[in-house]
C-alpha cells in the first residue's frame, strides 16, 4: 500500500476520482491540482458530478478548506449548498466567516444550509449575523413555521442566544428514546401542546413519526390540518388560537404506542 501526499493513502484517492488524475505509478501526481479540479466540479452542470465532488472533497479532510472557501463567493446555489455540507461534514470551524456571509444570500436555502452549519459546528461569534438574518426574515413576512425561520431560532438557541422554555411538565413526558430532541408519545400530545401554552409559548406545527422494529424511524402523515399565527393579535390570543388547532390536530392522531411526535413552538421574544 503506497501512501501519497500528506499521509493519504493513495488507493483510497483512487476511490474518488477519476483515473486520469493520478499518475502511472499509482502514486498522486498533484493532489492540489486534484482538490482545484474537484472545488470546480461543485459548479457543474450535473449535480450528479457535483455531489460526487462533494463527498471525494469531505473525504479529504480540513485539507480542502481553504480552497473551497476562497471558490465559495463564485459558486452557484446548487455549489454553494455542496460546499455547506463539506463545511459541515469536515467539522472544522475555520469556514465560520465564509457561512456568516451567506446568511445575506440571495437564495433562502443557502441562508437556512448557512445557519443550519454554523449551529453544528458550533460558531459563536455568528450569533450577531443570525439574529440580524432572524429580524430580516420578520421583515419578509414569511409564516413563523416556515423552514428558514426554524432552522435560525434552532441556531440561536444552540448558540446560547435564544431561550426555548419547556415547562417541567412536558420535560417529564418526553420520549427520551428517540433520536429526536424533542419528541413525545402521541397519547401525551395534547397534554403537552397545553401545558406549552400555559406556559405562554405559542405551538406552530408537530411531525409524526413511527418508531419501527429495527429502531429507525418513518414518516407518519399526520392530520391535514394547519393553522396560520395572525401576528397583528396580542400575544394571549396567538397562544390561545394556537393552542387550540394544534390540540385539534392532536386529537386526529390515533394513540399508538410506535408514534412520537415532535413539536416546534416558539415565544412572545420571536416575534
Amino acid at each position: 500500500m503506497s501512501a501519497g501526499p500528506n499521509g493519504l493513502d493513495v488507493n483510497d484517492l483512487n476511490d474518488l476520482g477519476d483515473p486520469g488524475d493520478f499518475g502511472d505509478s499509482g502514486e498522486v501526481a498533484d493532489l492540489d491540482a486534484w482538490i482545484a479540479r474537484r472545488v470546480r466540479d461543485l459548479d457543474s452542470e450535473s449535480t450528479e458530478r457535483a455531489e460526487d465532488a462533494q463527498h471525494a472533497l469531505a473525504h479529504l479532510g480540513p485539507r480542502v478548506l481553504g480552497p473551497v472557501i476562497e471558490a465559495l463567493p463564485g459558486l452557484s446555489r446548487f455549489g454553494q449548498l455542496c460546499a455547506i455540507e463539506i463545511f459541515t461534514a469536515v467539522g472544522d470551524p475555520s469556514p465560520g466567516a465564509a457561512l456568516i456571509e451567506l446568511l445575506v444570500s440571495d437564495h433562502e436555502t443557502v441562508r437556512e444550509w448557512a445557519a443550519e452549519s454554523l449551529e453544528a459546528l458550533r460558531i459563536e461569534q455568528a450569533v450577531p449575523a443570525l439574529q440580524a438574518a432572524y429580524a430580516a426574515f420578520l421583515r419578509g413576512g414569511e409564516p413563523l413555521d416556515h423552514s428558514e425561520g426554524v432552522r435560525l431560532r434552532s441556531a440561536l438557541t444552540t448558540l446560547g442566544a435564544r431561550e426555548q422554555i419547556l415547562p417541567p411538565g412536558a420535560v417529564a413526558l418526553q420520549d427520551t428514546a428517540s433520536r429526536f430532541e424533542y419528541a413525545w408519545p402521541v397519547e401525551h400530545l395534547g397534554r403537552v401542546i397545553g401545558l406549552l401554552a400555559e406556559s405562554d409559548q405559542a405551538v406552530l406545527y408537530f411531525l409524526v413519526w413511527e418508531k419501527r422494529a429495527d429502531g429507525s424511524l418513518g414518516w407518519h402523515s399526520g392530520p391535514q390540518i394547519e393553522w396560520n399565527v395572525d401576528r397583528d393579535a396580542p400575544w394571549s390570543r396567538i397562544v390561545t388560537d394556537c393552542r387550540d388547532w394544534a390540540q385539534l390536530a392532536a386529537s386526529a392522531i390515533p394513540a399508538r404506542a410506535e408514534l412520537v411526535a415532535c413539536l416546534e413552538w416558539i415565544g412572545f421574544d420571536d416575534l
